[in-house]
């Protein structure tokens, strides 16, 4: 039974090997696969102050989009709380509601050209 299952994995492994998705065949005889390289690009918004940040331009997005980076994620990268303003800070008023800001961090990517 033993030599049975090693000769069937064995037949199994001498099977020529398909190229999967996202991979392209190399040129050489033995056929290995290489992936498709993506150059990745993230962009996050910049600091102005202590805890104060700017958004990204969305210029600069646009310039991204027309050089061929494609838009894979768009993630909350920082948070800013504040109380609003005219708030009375009186021990015996509820705390001042808060104002929340989100500042977005983007991710791209862009095939690598194989030569």
């Amino acid at each position: 039974m033993c030599l049975l299952a090693g000769a069937a994995a064995l037949m199994l492994a001498q099977q020529p090997r398909r190229v999967g998705p996202g991979r392209i065949t190399g040129g050489n005889s033995s056929q290995t696969p290489v992936y498709a390289p993506f150059e990745l690009l993230s962009v996050y918004p910049q600091e102005s102050a202590n805890g104060e940040f700017a958004q990204v331009d969305t210029n600069q997005l646009q310039t991204l989009a027309g050089e061929g980076w494609q838009l894979v994620s768009v993630a909350p990268y920082a948070y800013r709380n504040e109380g609003a303003p005219g708030a009375a800070n009186q021990p015996t008023s509820p705390p001042p509601p808060l104002v929340t800001q989100v500042y977005l961090a983007y991710f791209f990517q862009r095939s690598r050209l194989i030569r």
